[in-house]
């Protein structure tokens, strides 16, 4: 059985945008990975709001990642922690309090469908086992499903996959894997421009133009 929608939160960490996509620096400028972030973030927010979870929090950044989250119907919270790990650990703990399950999505997956979203709460069976998302490059973890009243401390960075599967063994929770394309990929490194390019023709471009724009659909604006 498939995770109602309805019964879940999503949540996206963001940093400032001045304080994002540092290792982009030798290839972009400060207003090209701006705009690039930006970009990403609006394809993930439409993405999960295209797979019915109509509550979405974008937790940080600044007042353009605000601007940008509000105007897709989403809701842009206050950094809640001291840093990535433990401000979304507070970020499980506000959705839990709802009576939610909480689903981690990283703001940097270039091509993030809707599907890919309706595959994660697929995997839960009805919040009945965490489910992960692991990143194709180091290791990481790009999406989390955390079932109501199961209290994982997320580990991100790198390795970060490894550690949840310890956690969630140590916790007695059975664990679904995705391995989605549109979840496996985040834009991180130099390397991941070249690649990311050759995947989709025009891409940076698109996702340039395309954060400048209204709350449209992805089959509007598919990229």
């Amino acid at each position: 059985m498939v995770t109602d929608p309805q019964n879940v939160i999503a949540i996206v960490p963001m940093k400032p945008l001045s304080q994002g996509k540092s290792r982009l620096a030798q290839t972009l400028t400060a207003v090209q990975r701006a705009d690039l972030a930006l970009g990403m973030l609006r394809r993930v927010v439409l993405a999960i709001k295209a797979a019915s979870i109509d509550t979405v929090w974008v937790v940080g950044g600044d007042d353009r990642v605000c601007e940008m989250t509000r105007s897709l119907g989403a809701e842009c919270l206050e950094e809640l922690g001291e840093d990535l790990n433990d401000t979304l650990k507070k970020a499980f703990e506000l959705a839990f309090e709802k009576g939610k399950s909480a689903l981690y999505v990283a703001g940097d997956l270039p091509f993030l469908k809707p599907a890919d979203i309706h595959s994660m709460m697929q995997a839960s069976r009805s919040q009945g086992n965490v489910t992960l998302a692991p990143a194709r490059r180091d290791g990481g973890t790009n999406s989390i499903l955390v079932p109501l009243g199961v209290f994982m401390q997320p580990e991100l960075g790198q390795r970060s996959f490894m550690k949840h599967l310890t956690q969630a063994a140590r916790l007695e929770r059975s664990v679904a894997i995705n391995s989605s394309q549109g979840l496996g990929f985040d834009l991180d490194v130099v390397d991941d421009l070249a690649t990311f390019q050759h995947m989709e023709p025009g891409l940076l471009e698109r996702l340039s133009v395309e954060h400048s724009l209204g709350p449209q659909s992805l089959e509007e604006n598919p990229g």
